[in-house]
């Protein structure tokens, strides 16, 4: 079967909200844009967002989308947004799968440039 790059069967999504950020305040939005196909996880430090396959018929993509965007532009400095979509053969057909998963650094960049040392 060829895929069909341009028109997935279903969609699926997977959005990760860290619970020390106001982000966890999204989670409906994102499961309106999967039709209530989606299930609330409460994990360890996050809430989990995660839908089943749904049928490109069901799925918002348009307020998918904004939900992202507006997930980029709350989500704090420190927490870079890493987004993906991949492509699964399911049930027949074609899935796009979303990751988006906010990731607080490990090290927090310098507020200032020092100055390079040279070595002695």
């Amino acid at each position: 079967m060829k895929r069909r790059r341009d028109r997935p069967d279903y969609y699926q999504a997977y959005v990760n909200l860290p619970l020390d950020t106001d982000l966890p305040a999204l989670a409906s939005a994102f499961e309106r844009a999967c039709e209530g196909r989606a299930d609330r996880i409460p994990n360890s430090g996050a809430l989990v967002v995660e839908s089943d396959f749904v049928p490109a018929a069901q799925f918002d993509v348009q307020a998918f989308e904004r939900a992202v965007a507006d997930l980029r532009e709350r989500a704090p400095d420190d927490y870079p947004v890493h987004f993906s979509a991949t492509w699964r053969a399911h049930d027949g057909g074609v899935a796009k799968a979303f990751t988006v998963i906010p990731q607080k650094r490990l090290f927090a960049g310098r507020e200032t440039a020092e100055p390079a040392r040279s070595a002695p």
